[in-house]
């Protein structure tokens, strides 16, 4: 190995500069690998030649060097581009009735012409091409054309050319090689073909796969990742909530056993009770025993019941967890096959444009976009029919949990009913007994009457007492059905009260209105009275539409507005407010809109009007002028209407002006008035003009947020704070330039 290194290091600084350029030039491989082998000691093209593929794999070429290394050449050394294009023409499918009708075409010597043209003669090439144009075929029925210069191929009319379907195949696949060689030749004419610009052109492609494979490579180990972790998570959670509900169980059984030995050591205290044997206490009796045993009795339902009740709530709440697990576990895996399709989206994308040609590139792109749309389509489809599967699983184990107590009490009911009627049959059993008893008393007259009526007065004082026995079980029977009925309806009336009490207390509270119907509905109602929103997202997103809504919504509702505008005019924002809401030019002579602007005064504009103030950012104490002008506003709009609503648009461009921290000090008071007066207000923010600190600063003087994103060219809105809210995901929406249209938000998306 020292040998054959020092031999190489020897080849390497003797070798001429241009045996690497001349292994480029006959085998066409980058500079780099041709040092390479000049640095193994093969320096001429020859040598190369003899090598064989181990030897060349050993001297340290990649694989695709080496197969470029051996394909077949021409004398020249150059590759033999008759190969090259039989090889191409027999990729293509050929019609099925070729061989009927075959035309001779005139054979060309393109190895002789390549090898002149790399020689040198330019000439050749042209001959050649010329040659090419004129040995064309021509169908028989078209006349002959008169004698003349060639004519190219994109002259001849459509009528005269050749009809035959075996011939056009090849017709165009010659043409598409004249081209292809006639701009080459231009090309290297003028000086504008650069092999080493293509060779890195292909090693740049090769790059971008291989960073391709890299990111689906780490894509699938973060889908792993992520499968691993909700399994680990959910397994965890269950093995928990079993620890607690184990715990739980045996919590309750020693307060069972420790109660159960109170009511003992209270039976004791109070005297033995009589065993279901012995005879009944006659009236008048000490009644002590009984009423210890009934006391008893009592304290046991009411433990029972206090237990039931108990355990009842926790299964309730076990079972909601476990719900909310499902749902979770159904919202994983919708997200894991969306990753794992367009991993295999971006695989098969890799693989189709690797190994596409140049020229049908773009086609295969816009078919795998259109794939990929549609596959995307189909897995939120499947996504959606899947939560709802599992949503309607989950109703019907929540209708079989309830349906179980209900059949336990019908099954008691049922045994209560059997033992009703066979002490009925046993009481008619009874009175028959008694009955021929009476015939036979009346049938030997008075012979030992006095011990029989005494029998029968004892007969009949049994069945009186076993009478009172089965009215007290029938009694406590009529309980437990009137028990039952109100287990079976308190659900639906518990459900029910709640459902009026969240009704009357929707109705009790003030909301105020977005003027965005579906934004309400999220928010369930509209805003809090007072609410101090931050409407946040980049530009282009809908922001002025949700801030002349507001406004607007609120004008129809007989609600003043004051605007601070700082990026347009008054007019223009007059104008928007006019195309929403038609009675503006009415509420605007009431003085029910006030205008502060700091813009129209910076572009030569000083149109003004009632209700208007114009200011600018080079005045002195602007910030201070901005807040008494908006106090006093606001006080002559109190002592006229009990509310008012306030846009700032926008904050930033306030902070873009003036320095941020005197910004932050000017709207930290000025927020906190519009709190005191309950004014609901919007301040419009630009995402991009903004650190991470400031949006956190803005956001905790305000008390809520509505932020809108754009993603994949499409827009999306998610809320903050803000009070209640049905969802706080992200939510598709579209707007123009008076509407504003919010997406579906369901339940799926609160988790």
């Amino acid at each position: 190995m020292e040998d054959t290194a020092a031999r190489t290091s020897t080849v390497s600084l003797s070798a001429p500069a241009s045996a690497a350029a001349g292994l480029v030039t006959a085998f066409g491989i980058p500079p780099e690998v041709a040092e390479t082998l000049v640095r193994a000691g093969h320096t001429t093209p020859e040598a190369v030649a003899k090598l064989s593929e181990e030897e060349l794999r050993e001297a340290g070429l990649p694989p695709a060097e080496v197969a470029r290394v051996k394909a077949p050449r021409s004398a020249a050394g150059a590759p033999d581009s008759e190969l090259i294009v039989e090889k191409w023409v027999g990729t293509i499918r050929r019609p099925e009735k070729s061989r009927k009708h075959r035309v001779s075409i005139a054979p060309k010597e393109s190895t002789d012409v390549l090898r002149k043209w790399v020689g040198g003669d330019d000439r050749a090439m042209e001959d050649w091409i010329r040659s090419s144009e004129e040995a064309r075929p021509v169908p028989p029925a078209a006349p002959a054309p008169a004698p003349g210069p060639a004519v190219p191929a994109e002259a001849v009319p459509a009528a005269a050319r050749p009809t035959d379907p075996s011939v056009m195949p090849v017709l165009e696949r010659e043409e598409t090689v004249v081209r292809w060689l006639t701009g080459l030749l231009d090309r290297v004419k003028s000086d504008q073909f650069d092999p080493s610009a293509l060779i890195q052109e292909s090693q740049d492609l090769h790059r971008q796969l291989f960073d391709e494979r890299g990111r689906r490579k780490q894509l699938e180990d973060e889908i792993e990742h992520v499968k691993r972790g909700s399994i680990a998570v959910i397994k965890y959670v269950r093995s928990h909530e079993a620890k607690e509900r184990e715990a739980a169980v045996h919590a309750k059984e020693d307060e069972i056993a420790e109660l159960k030995l109170r009511l003992l050591a209270l039976q004791g205290s109070d005297g033995a009770h009589p065993t279901p044997t012995a005879a009944p206490a006659p009236p008048g009796a000490g009644g002590s025993p009984r009423a210890a045993a009934d006391a008893a009795e009592k304290v046991a339902r009411e433990v029972d019941a206090r237990l039931r009740e108990e355990f009842s709530n926790r299964e309730h709440e076990y079972i909601e967890r476990e719900t909310e697990l499902r749902r979770r576990l159904v919202q994983l895996e919708g997200e894991v096959r969306n990753l794992r399709a367009e991993t295999e989206r971006g695989r098969d994308r890799a693989e189709m444009l690797a190994g596409a040609p140049a020229n049908v590139a773009e086609e295969v792109r816009k078919r795998l976009e259109e794939v990929d749309s549609r596959e995307k389509d189909l897995v939120a489809r499947e996504n959606a029919l899947r939560t709802r599967f599992e949503e309607i699983r989950i109703q019907s184990d929540e209708m079989e949990r309830r349906r179980s107590p209900l059949e336990f009490k019908e099954r008691e009911l049922g045994v209560y009913e059997e033992r009703l009627s066979t002490r009925k049959q046993a009481l008619d059993l009874e009175a028959r007994r008694l009955e021929e008893m009476r015939r036979e008393i009346a049938a030997t007259g008075s012979v030992g009457a006095s011990d029989e009526g005494r029998r029968l007065e004892d007969l009949r004082h049994q069945l009186t007492q076993k009478e009172e026995e089965l009215r007290s079980r029938e009694s406590a029977l009529r309980e437990r059905m009137v028990e039952l009925e109100k287990l079976a309806g308190k659900a639906a009336e518990a459900e029910a009260d709640q459902m009026h009490r969240e009704a009357v207390a929707d109705v009790q509270e003030v909301k105020v209105k977005s003027g965005v119907r579906r934004l309400d509905d999220l928010v369930y109602g509209g805003f809090p009275v007072g609410a101090q929103i931050l409407v946040n997202g980049p530009a282009h997103t809908g922001k002025d539409v949700l801030a002349r809504i507001f406004s607007a919504e609120g004008l129809k509702l007989g609600i003043p507005s004051i605007w601070v505008v700082t990026d347009k005019t008054w007019t223009q924002v007059k104008e928007d407010l006019t195309g929403l809401f038609p009675g503006y030019p009415e509420a605007e002579k009431n003085g029910m809109v006030r205008y502060v602007d700091l813009y129209s005064r910076s572009v030569g504009s000083t149109q003004s009007g009632p209700g208007v103030r114009l200011l600018s950012s080079t005045d002195k104490a602007v910030l201070d002028q901005l807040a008494s002008t908006v106090n006093g506003f606001s006080e002559e709009l109190k002592a006229r209407y009990p509310a008012y609503r306030l846009v700032f648009e926008s904050v930033s461009t306030v902070t873009a002006y003036l320095d941020t921290a005197a910004t932050f000090r000017f709207l930290q008071p000025f927020v906190g008035r519009r709190k005191i007066d309950g004014a609901a207000a919007y301040y419009v923010l630009e995402t991009g003009m903004h650190s991470d600190a400031d949006l956190e600063t803005l956001e905790h003087m305000v008390d809520g947020s509505i932020n809108l994103k754009v993603e994949q060219l499409k827009t999306f809105l998610a809320v903050r704070g803000v009070g209640e809210a049905q969802s706080r995901a992200w939510i598709g929406y579209t707007f123009t330039k008076r509407s504003l249209n919010l997406g579906s938000f369901s339940l799926d998306h609160i988790r």
